[in-house]
């Protein structure tokens, strides 16, 4: 099954027809009405067709040529106002695309404004519990560890001891908050590093053999594209343990890069022998996560395609990001 992100193109539809084309076919129509004025006046067409039914006058037979006139005239008026009525709905069309693709460009915005705002406080959240939390953890324990190396009574040597187990567990769910709030790797290693790491991680804890590529990551990306990338190989992977049963998983990335050296696009591709995705999965029956990976990647302007590897197996998901858009909403 393949679904992809990709946005139709709208065409710039013309309501009339070229100027050429119209122009060559009223010319076509003015010759064959010459040519045939011209073999009646010769061969006196009009007068044979009364002397053939002048004998019929009963059926009134001499009436029809103009009868037919009258018809070729109320067909052209028909054809005439159906041609307008066609034009005028094309053209409302036309601007409802334009108006809905103009819609959708503001809710990209919108969502990578929002997405750039929430990394931010993340960021701001995670550095205020690192500081503020993680510090005050520190404290509590060499607090409890002075107790109870200065304490010979038992209940408060236990009570100590149980405050230092406290303030560890504390302090471990402190450090879980912040990688979700904002992956740790991402600011001190960078996100070449951060990924080897990530799927090193990974690896050790699900037993899947996971290999990571990453070609032109030393380019300058911006920061909303290097949590974006990170984020998507995490559901991937997270993914995979969770539902492909697959026995590897390879990652690679590919930046296009500037004269500069600032990258312009970004291409992201995970790819694994595992289950793969159900052909009947409709995109209302698609879980979260996948949901997720399309809306990140939308925001940034970007695509996202779902492949099968072969046929009923394993999963590609290929990624690309435009830097270029990026740096101009910035």
């Amino acid at each position: 099954m393949v679904s992809t992100m990709e946005e139709e193109p709208i065409l710039d539809i013309e309501p009339a027809a070229p100027p050429s084309t119209a122009a060559r076919d009223a010319l076509f129509v003015l010759c064959a009405v010459l040519v045939y004025f011209a073999l009646a006046a010769h061969f006196e067409a009009f007068e044979y067709v009364l002397g053939m039914t002048r004998g019929q006058e009963h059926w009134q037979i001499d009436e029809l040529p103009m009868t037919a006139l009258v018809l070729a005239i109320g067909m052209s008026w028909y054809s005439w106002k159906r041609t307008t009525e066609s034009r005028a709905a094309l053209r409302g069309r036309i601007a409802a695309q334009r108006h809905a693709q103009a819609l959708l460009q503001d809710n990209r915005r919108l969502s990578q404004a929002l997405l750039r705002i929430q990394d931010e406080e993340r960021r701001a959240l995670a550095r205020e519990l690192h500081d503020e939390f993680g510090q005050s953890c520190t404290a509590i324990r060499a607090d409890a560890s002075y107790i109870q190396q200065r304490s010979t009574d038992e209940p408060i040597v236990e009570s100590a001891h149980r405050i230092t187990e406290s303030a560890t567990r504390l302090n471990l769910l402190v450090r879980d908050m912040l990688g979700r709030l904002r992956p740790p790797d991402l600011d001190s290693l960078g996100l070449e590093a951060a990924l080897q790491t990530l799927c090193e991680r990974w690896e050790q804890q699900s037993g899947v053999s996971c290999s990571l590529i990453p070609r032109g990551l030393q380019a300058s990306i911006p920061d909303e594209v290097a949590v974006a990338l990170y984020r998507l190989v995490q559901e991937a992977l997270t993914n995979v343990a969770r539902h492909a049963g697959a026995s590897y998983v390879h990652v690679s990335t590919q930046v296009e890069t500037r004269p500069d050296g600032t990258a312009r696009l970004v291409n992201l591709r995970i790819e694994d022998d595992g289950c793969g995705l159900p052909s009947e999965l409709a995109p209302g029956q698609q879980g979260h996560g996948l949901v997720g990976m399309r809306e990140r990647v939308c925001s940034l302007n970007g695509s996202i395609a779902f492949r099968h590897v072969l046929p009923g197996q394993g999963l590609r998901i290929e990624v690309q990001i435009p830097v270029a858009h990026i740096e101009h909403q910035a």
